[in-house]
């Protein structure tokens, strides 16, 4: 039986760290088969992604992956657990024996006993964390504060518990992360953040040497013939959102409680940009990327009901001649998720994720709007998983 190896990512865009930790992992395992799961067009930080997810997933084919689905955005544009309960699910599904990401400790017992404490947590527990949220405190520091950990977890580190306490049947394989930090916009020094790529690419500054050959080739391609995504070109759209949306149904929003969809609806009128309007709803109480995120499901009309009753499918986007074997050979025992390749054929049989599929389908629609590219070619309805041939 071949080795599988799932990667949960964004490759937002695809960088040289990427790349290392699928290398690095390759060798730890011994993996003849890679998957990833990636975000849609609608990244977990709550914003748009740079490059369309199809562009996305043919870059991790042509960068060493097999297999490249897609993640559905209910999961995507949501919190650490949901994103990776997701994620775990559909690697697992997809018979991975091994599953790796990134983390800045890249301690993996640390994790697994972060983990385990994150799983004894009580109601208790979790009411002293509402209470700290509403003193002020952000979600992070008032968990940090809960579990009386002396030094806060990094990003990458607190996604690595949720994977951990998410796998039942993979086993995990944590890669240290090198060089810049998840935030950082500035270092020289090591592999550099997505982040850091995304606003050299904004400022029009060279990034080839931060990305693979190949992957960043096909990134200067799309530029040229569609232009990156950055979320300015969202705010428009959004404006109009929040303006023919209702208070009471802004309040419904997933994320928008405790007050923020009242005052997005009141403060809107005052803000020019995308920053601005961000800015006008963060608090202490907040993280950017839960505000963020709360503007992302503003727009697509995500709310609470929606995002509790989400259900799990895989959506095939990219592959080569062994992601193809792969899935064929799947067939033979089954899913537990519905597996999707021709959203036509395939999205009639499962009624129960009607709404679910018609969300990743106004996603894509309101991505390709905003780029002004052509709804029909760029449809969900259209486009079809890309078949790339082994070198």
């Amino acid at each position: 039986m071949p080795k599988v190896l799932g990667i949960t990512a964004e490759y937002d865009p695809f960088h040289n760290g990427h790349k290392y930790q699928l290398e690095e992992a390759v060798r730890r395992t011994g993996a003849d088969i890679r998957i990833a799961v990636i975000s849609g067009n609608f990244t977990q930080r709550g914003e748009p992604a740079l490059l369309d997810k199809w562009t996305r997933a043919e870059i991790a084919v042509m960068e060493g992956f097999d297999l490249v689905v897609e993640m559905p955005l209910l999961f995507a544009l949501n919190n650490s657990g949901e994103f990776a309960r997701a994620g775990v699910g559909i690697l697992e599904d997809l018979g991975a024996d091994c599953i790796s990401f990134g983390s800045e400790c890249g301690d993996l017992a640390a994790l697994q006993e972060a983990a385990f404490r994150r799983d004894l947590m009580t109601e208790e527990d979790d009411a002293r964390i509402r209470d700290l949220v509403r003193e002020g405190y952000s979600y992070p520091r008032a968990l940090q504060t809960v579990l009386r950990e002396a030094e806060p977890l990094g990003p990458n580190d607190n996604l690595a518990c949720e994977y951990l306490r998410n796998m039942k049947t993979a086993r995990p394989v944590v890669i240290k992360r090198e060089g810049a930090g998840y935030s950082d916009t500035d270092s020289e020094e090591g592999y550099p953040s997505a982040k850091q790529i995304r606003e050299r690419l904004k400022r029009h500054e060279d990034v080839s040497h931060m990305m693979p050959k190949a992957g960043f080739l096909r990134l200067k391609k799309e530029e040229r013939e569609n232009g990156l995504m950055f979320r300015d070109r969202l705010f428009p759209l959004l404006m109009q959102k929040i303006a023919t949306t209702p208070k009471q149904e802004l309040m419904k929003i997933s994320g928008a409680g405790e007050g923020l969809g009242n005052k997005l609806r009141d403060n809107f009128r005052y803000c020019h940009d995308y920053d601005e309007l961000a800015g006008s709803i963060k608090s202490k109480r907040y993280t950017l990327t839960r505000i963020q995120r709360v503007l992302a499901n503003t727009l697509l009309g995500i709310t609470e009901e929606d995002s509790r009753n989400a259900g799990i499918y895989i959506r095939v986007l990219a592959f080569n001649d062994r992601g193809a074997a792969h899935l064929r050979s799947l067939d033979d025992r089954g899913h537990r998720f519905p597996l999707i390749t021709n959203i036509n054929k395939d999205a009639v049989k499962y009624p129960e994720l009607q709404k679910d599929i018609e969300r990743d389908i106004l996603a894509s629609d309101i991505y390709n709007i905003a780029l002004g590219r052509d709804l029909y070619l760029n449809s969900e309805y259209v486009k079809k998983p890309l078949k790339l041939s082994l070198l």
